[in-house]
């Protein structure tokens, strides 16, 4: 005997897959904001290396972000 898929299955998947998208941009941010404050206090350079590594992590976390969402596939050209 099978079960029919609930609808809520599907709202439960797309949460799942937003807060794991955000979680995911967060996690590069802070990474790359720990990663520039420890160069700043071993290179004695504050605040650059902070700015810098927070910068590459948002940029890395976007990119990310953008290479997660699903895709459209296009549709095949008529003959």
């Amino acid at each position: 005997m099978t079960e029919t898929p609930k609808k809520s299955d599907g709202i439960g998947q797309a949460f799942g897959q937003v807060g794991s998208i955000g979680l995911l941009l967060a996690v590069c941010i802070f990474i790359g904001t720990a990663i520039g404050i420890w160069l700043d206090r071993w290179l004695h350079t504050q605040p650059w290396m902070m700015l810098l590594f927070l910068l590459l992590g948002t940029v890395a976390g976007f990119y990310n972000v953008v290479k997660s969402l699903p895709r459209k596939d296009k549709p095949a050209p008529p003959k």
